[in-house]
């Protein structure tokens, strides 16, 4: 099973409050790829108390990826609870308009209608938010964090499959290059062997140094260990594709960068241009597989 990091849902929940009010909370769950799990989380205010328990219940389901958490109150006026004369702020005003009074010898009297125009003499007090509405509110995220999962899920087989098809094009091309690598060796073998017959018939001074060099231009074309390691490395990668393992975008990349290493080691080595070009449809591959790998958990 493959998972992708993009996934998003969303939904307009009711909760019930004990007095049988009902409040309307919008959420959204959207997630995006990252290296690692992050979240944003935007909570109207009676409710970001619940961030924590929020991040906790994400990070187990979503594991990796950057998750972006809403949670709106559509109609907040349900909590606004009492409304009281803040006694307090309103003795200041007076005091303060005593002062003034006594101060620059103003007259005058302070009506009602005068103080209803100042800031803060109401106190509005809030409805406790109660145990059961939390309760409510984590189920319903967690049961959003499942459709994200399962969006997730659909999008990571689109990805596997793709996946799948530049490792068969990339087995096809190390296929050839072992082809025609064996063939250039035997080529160059024979090259070498009868360079060697005419410098012995020669008997030239210098036969020994150049066999030496000929034989070291011989070992620095053979290719054979870069060939056996990119297959171990491609089999590899193809079961870590197909496990049950869920988090393996991270073992994929790394993968993709091993076998990245041995084709540059490769085509650095061979000279032939067959091989080369091979080789960059190879690296082609391996770029568009490294992209897609970016998005897998």
């Amino acid at each position: 099973m493959v998972l992708s990091m993009t996934g998003f849902a969303s939904k307009t929940v009711i909760c019930n409050l004990l007095d049988g009010s009902k409040v309307n909370v919008l959420i959204n769950v959207k997630t995006l790829n990252s290296r690692f799990f992050e979240t944003t989380c935007k909570l109207s205010y009676p409710i970001n108390h619940l961030e924590t328990k929020l991040i906790s219940l994400l990070k187990a389901k979503l594991l990796r990826g950057h998750t972006y958490i809403t949670m709106h109150i559509v109609n907040p006026e349900i909590l606004h609870g009492n409304i009281t004369p803040s006694v307090s702020t309103i003795q200041g005003y007076m005091n303060a308009i005593d002062q003034i009074k006594k101060t620059v010898s103003v007259e005058g009297a302070l009506s009602v209608s005068d103080l209803l125009r100042l800031p803060n003499v109401f106190e509005t007090t809030q409805k406790e938010i109660d145990k059961n509405f939390e309760k409510q509110l984590i189920q319903e995220v967690e049961q959003l964090a499942d459709k994200v999962v399962n969006t997730r899920e659909q999008e990571g087989s689109t990805l596997k499959k793709d996946l799948e098809e530049r490792f068969t094009l990339m087995k096809k091309e190390m296929t050839a290059i072992e082809k025609s690598s064996k063939q250039l060796m035997q080529n160059k073998k024979q090259e070498i062997t009868q360079m060697l017959q005419e410098l012995e018939a020669n008997e030239e001074e210098t036969f020994d140094s150049r066999k030496n060099a000929l034989y070291i231009s011989l070992d620095k074309m053979d290719i054979h260990e870069e060939i056996v390691r990119f297959k171990s490395h491609l089999e590899n990668i193809t079961n870590q594709i197909s496990s049950s393992t869920k988090e393996k975008g991270k073992r994929l990349d790394f993968t993709l960068q091993e076998l990245a290493r041995e084709i540059n080691t490769l085509s650095s080595r061979c000279s032939d241009a067959g091989i080369t070009s091979q080789a960059i449809n190879i690296k082609v591959e391996l770029e568009k597989a490294r992209e897609q790998t970016q998005n897998i958990v």
